[in-house]
């Protein structure tokens, strides 16, 4: 029997982080799926980019722009019409939040839960307008589902225990990782282009509170007389960011370079290139940059904390990450140490095995069930 299967794919071109990452691979891999099974991908997005990006899904395209207003016309009325028209039998949800007006189609309902940064007070893990809505909609699309799709073990409990959601009704879907992400030589142009100084750690990610750029760069405050690395940082400059910065320009003004937007293949070359990847977040529902750097044969330092060991694989170096001589110590032994960082890279390299894009898929079909 045809199943249709619709997915929101809205303003996904603004940010290439670790949401655009989760539907454009699933997306990729369903489209392979429609010539194997009786399925229909039905995509509602506002993407010119996505436009024949899948040319064995159906989309339907709403031409609206990235503000604020556009965006709560296209989640609340535009897409519902949509919606209704597609006649569909199931929606995945990819940003946590069924919109209220979404309640009246009769398709069964799947919002997939990322995280539950918005429920941990004094993490402040992202501005609050966002928390707000989130707090206000989350545990009612929750209730609504017809299913729950989440991306690792951890942010299964904490559905359990934060929202009162019952376990059979969850299923963790694990996200993949894209085969560009390997070990490779091509490096001499990055190198020229940022004028790296090598040796070097690397940070990927973007520059919020809950990823513990300040307790890192106090860590490395401490330890850069022993160590000649510089420290190089990339990912998106958001917000609360001004004391980071600020910070850097007086105590280690040319030790730390910002590196500021960069394009893939680059990112994989500096995972390459680089001697530690430093990842100690405060809080993540599953931490892709922690399989990134694996897969390209870089060591990481990460978090014992939510989902970062779950996704570590026992192939990186945890750390508690509200204490500072922790990421000190774990920095210090994996540079200096050079067994245990080839340990390291050798069982990053098993880790990821364990991580597959088209596994991601499969799992959801199943849901849609």
């Amino acid at each position: 029997m045809m199943r249709k299967i619709g997915i929101i794919a809205r303003s996904l071109g603004l940010y290439h982080g670790g949401v655009y990452r989760y539907v454009f691979n699933i997306l990729y891999e369903l489209d392979k799926k429609v010539k194997e099974q009786p399925i229909e991908i039905v995509i509602v997005h506002n993407e010119a980019v996505l436009r024949g990006k899948f040319p064995h899904c159906r989309e339907i395209y709403i031409p609206l722009p990235h503000t604020y207003g556009a965006r709560l016309l296209f989640d609340y009325v535009y897409s519902v019409s949509a919606l209704k028209q597609a006649g569909l039998d199931y929606i995945i949800y990819p940003k946590n939040i069924i919109p209220a007006s979404h309640y009246i189609l009769q398709a069964k309902k799947l919002p997939t839960i990322l995280d539950l940064g918005h429920f941990e007070k004094g993490l402040h893990a992202y501005q609050l307008w966002d928390t707000l809505y989130a707090r206000a909609l989350m545990k009612a699309s929750c209730r609504q589902a017809y299913k729950i799709l989440t991306i690792s073990h951890s942010t299964k409990q904490a559905i359990i225990e934060r929202l009162n959601i019952a376990p059979e009704k969850i299923q963790v879907v694990h996200l993949g990782i894209e085969q560009t992400f390997q070990r490779t030589q091509k490096h001499d142009k990055v190198i020229r282009k940022f004028s790296l100084r090598i040796p070097f750690i690397f940070y990927n990610g973007s520059i919020t509170p809950r990823k513990n750029l300040m307790r890192v760069l106090e860590a490395f405050h401490d330890i850069q007389d022993q160590i000649p690395h510089t420290f190089y940082l990339t990912g998106s400059l958001t917000w609360g960011a001004d004391h980071i910065h600020t910070y850097i320009e007086k105590n280690l003004d040319g030790r730390v370079v910002k590196l500021g937007y960069i394009e893939e293949d680059e990112l994989i070359a500096l995972y390459n290139l680089a001697e530690l990847f430093l990842y100690p977040s405060l809080y993540e529902g599953f931490g892709l940059p922690i399989l990134e750097a694996q897969a390209c044969g870089c060591p990481v330092l990460t978090s014992k904390v939510t989902s970062c060991p779950e996704v570590a694989g026992g192939a990186a170096h945890l750390v508690n990450p509200y204490i500072v001589d922790e990421i000190k110590a774990g920095m210090l032994k994996i540079l200096h140490d050079d067994d245990y960082r080839q340990q390291l890279i050798r069982r990053g390299f098993e880790n990821i095995t364990r991580f597959h894009w088209q596994k991601t898929a499969e799992d959801i079909l199943a849901a849609c069930h």
